[in-house]
């Protein structure tokens, strides 16, 4: 089965944000949460679009209930 082909930055990036709080769910390695929250972190500053902020609102909100983190936005590191 082929990879699923992506043809913007914005869709690999919530891509890579899922997969990441995918393996942290498994894993619980502080290194993958830092990831997510830099993918997070991104997301909140270079959404231009209406689709990407309701996607970062809701990957943010999938990672509080993941991380058990009650900030309602990623720590900066």
């Amino acid at each position: 089965m082929a990879p699923p082909h992506f043809h913007d930055t914005h869709e690999i990036v919530i891509a890579a944000t899922l997969w990441l709080m995918l393996r942290y769910q498994k894993t619980g390695c502080k290194n993958l949460a830092h990831m997510v929250e830099q993918h997070l972190l991104w997301m909140q500053t270079s959404a231009t679009s209406p689709a990407l902020a309701n996607a970062c609102e809701r990957l943010s909100h999938a990672w509080r209930s993941v991380s058990g983190a009650s900030s309602p936005h990623p720590a900066l590191h």
